[in-house]
């Protein structure tokens, strides 16, 4: 086939590797940074079919590193803006996008792709995915971007997931220190090479990958599995919605109460100062239309759970 010929003359690909990827199917969850970038790049590779998840629409500042998206697309959906785009770019893809805030009430519209990429912006979003992935034998591409940082760690069943190295919060965000799109644009690249890989059930990468962009250092990490993590236990807190955090509603009020971990106040207070006025008490930091309390409960004013989630995770992280 001419449109792929220059992929199919690469020697661990050839015509029968571009079959394999033409019949694969990809789930994408997140649609921002790392999912431009990765989406695009299979769509062009030829895969057969992919779906398109996420819960947002398109800022003026995600221009910046949100590749699929132009200044006429602000205020647009993000997945299903996506969509068009990416069918111009390929019509030979059967391209499904679905704007929803993904949890574990509605994690089964993955559905069971060859593979799942977590581009998403929070740890949350990625421990539930851990847990959908485990349980279902599904292999997982997990990336993260965030200022001049970047990891990239592949999960299969038996062997590390994400539960075992990483602990379940950070108080970093792209929207409170920033991100180079030169991060976002690598990380991605190499996600969706892995992809590709796992695919072709080549020789996919087992180490953790990290990257230092400022400092042009890249390195891989041995990682091992952690005997008591409940993921790999069979235990899936985030996918039954033990670990959870959930927004509800106060009464008569457009505020809604979220519970996470215990959180430090000390950095979330740093990298807010950098964007408004932040008050702090006594355990409890103020930000604009968010209240952060010391234990991990935080109140937002927001139109809507959806709303009230984005906002928690764009200012405190997750």
């Amino acid at each position: 086939m001419e449109r792929y010929s220059r992929q199919e003359l690469y020697q661990n690909i050839g015509k029968p590797g571009q079959k394999k990827i033409s019949a694969a199917s990809v789930c994408v969850v997140g649609i921002g940074a790392l999912g431009t970038v990765a989406s695009e790049l299979l769509v062009r590779a030829g895969i057969g079919e992919i779906k398109l998840i996420d819960r947002d629409f398109i800022e003026l500042n995600n221009l910046q590193r949100q590749t699929l998206f132009t200044e006429s697309d602000v205020g647009k959906i993000k997945a299903e803006t996506a969509s068009e785009t990416l069918k111009k770019i390929n019509s030979q893809v059967n391209i499904i996008p679905k704007n929803l805030d993904l949890t574990y009430e509605n994690i089964e519209v993955v559905g069971k792709p060859n593979v799942i990429l977590a581009c998403t912006d929070n740890m949350e979003s990625r421990f539930l995915l851990n847990d959908y992935a485990l349980k279902n034998n599904i292999p997982f591409v997990y990336g993260v971007s965030v200022s001049d940082k970047g990891y990239i760690l592949n999960v299969a069943k038996g062997r590390t997931c994400l539960r075992c190295i990483f602990k379940s919060s950070t108080e970093e965000t792209c929207d409170t220190i920033g991100v180079l799109n030169s991060n976002t644009t690598t990380i991605a690249s190499i996600m969706a090479n892995e992809t590709i890989k796992i695919i072709l059930g080549a020789g996919y990468e087992k180490d953790l990958i990290r990257i230092d962009f400022w400092k042009n250092e890249f390195s891989k990490i041995k990682v091992s599995q952690n005997p008591k993590c409940p993921a790999c236990l069979g235990k899936y807190e985030y996918l039954f919605g033990e670990k959870n955090t959930t927004a509800v509603k106060m009464c008569g009020k457009e505020i809604f109460q979220l519970n996470g971990d215990k959180k430090n106040l000390d950095d979330i207070e740093k990298n807010l100062k950098k964007l408004g006025d932040v008050k702090r008490f006594k355990g409890i930091l103020h930000f604009k239309n968010i209240t952060v309390f010391e234990d991990g409960r935080a109140l937002v004013k927001a139109k809507n759970k959806t709303e009230a989630r984005k906002i928690y995770d764009k200012f405190i992280g997750n």
